[in-house]
């Protein structure tokens, strides 16, 4: 299925393959590279790094969503990150994705000059939001979070209030309980969309997140990945983010690697085991692949996307290794 999206006076097109998405974290506290980047000049320098590597984009984030991290004020996140904006803007083109779900901060940072708002809530999580972002010509990431769905779920009590309260009647919250993960998804973010719409935002300004991550299984993750379909059905662009997640972690641990972030190869191995996940979701159709290190994801995604184009490939003769050529 061909998908379009739109941002400001841009266009993206899924059969142009998956965008290398890069995190900028300005926060003391993120849970894999907290502080490394909490300065201004440390953001920018990181952000441009990260697109002469290749980033197709860039997602900034002022605020910690891991699980036990603490809420910031709207004001202390807007500090933290529209500086960020507004010295990018004056040094690159690529589109920057700004990380929040308040919409105070998506005022601020649209006015400042950001190109999309991802909102971990779907618009859910703050009632002004949709129409902020509505009232501009910015695109929007809508991402499924199950801690707002299921909050009583395991899973869910272990991260931070995202608001969200009395969106979803006690009844709907049994119901998607009840459902598969992936359907529980499209309920979710069929809510979502139509906050969307009755906030002023039209469907080619969106894209979907399957919210990996957040609150959910070691199976549920695994399972959204394994169908990526069903969320690029709903017709929409896709935006994944795998990078470095607890679950990825799990499974190598149990298959014996080293995943010590304190070591060397623990670091790098998360790395690489994230890379491997990031190759199969741009097979399956994933459109943006938001990831903390380009390197390792962007050459796993040039291998994903032609597997997924297969078909427009150069029917090509490959040599022979160590083959010389031929004299005339």
């Amino acid at each position: 299925m061909h998908r379009i999206f739109k941002y400001n006076d841009k266009i993206f097109n899924s059969s142009d393959g998956t965008i290398v998405c890069g995190i900028v974290n300005v926060t003391p506290d993120s849970f894999s590279d907290g502080g490394r980047w909490f300065s201004t000049e440390k953001a920018v320098a990181h952000a441009l790094e990260l697109i002469d590597q290749g980033a197709g984009m860039l997602d900034i984030g002022g605020e910690s969503t891991r699980p036990g991290s603490t809420p910031v004020d709207p004001q202390e996140e807007i500090d933290r990150i529209v500086p960020v904006i507004r010295e990018l803007k004056k040094r690159t083109d690529v589109p920057l994705s700004i990380d929040t779900w308040k919409a105070s901060v998506a005022k601020a940072t649209i006015e400042a000059g950001a190109d999309i708002i991802n909102d971990i809530t779907g618009f859910l999580g703050d009632p002004g939001m949709a129409k902020v972002v509505g009232n501009s010509r910015v695109g929007a990431i809508l991402m499924f979070n199950p801690v707002i769905s299921r909050p009583d779920h395991p899973g869910s009590k272990i991260f931070p209030s995202f608001g969200g309260e009395g969106v979803f009647s006690e009844e709907e919250i049994e119901r998607m309980n009840a459902l598969p993960i992936q359907e529980s998804m499209c309920y979710y973010l069929r809510r979502c969309i139509k906050v969307a719409h009755e906030g002023g935002v039209e469907d080619e300004r969106i894209m979907l997140d399957p919210g990996i991550g957040f609150g959910l299984t070691k199976r549920e993750n695994l399972l959204l990945i394994k169908d990526l379909h069903v969320l690029r059905d709903m017709g929409y662009c896709t935006f994944v983010g795998v990078s470095r997640k607890r679950f990825i972690v799990n499974i190598l641990e149990g298959a014996g690697f080293n995943m010590d972030p304190e070591t060397e190869e623990g670091h790098e191995n998360r790395d690489l085991g994230s890379a491997a996940l990031t190759a199969i979701s741009t097979m399956l159709g994933a459109d943006v692949i938001r990831v903390h290190t380009i390197l390792h994801h962007r050459m796993h995604s040039e291998i994903g996307n032609a597997v997924r184009f297969a078909e427009a490939m150069e029917d090509t003769h490959l040599k022979q290794y160590g083959a010389k050529k031929s004299s005339q």
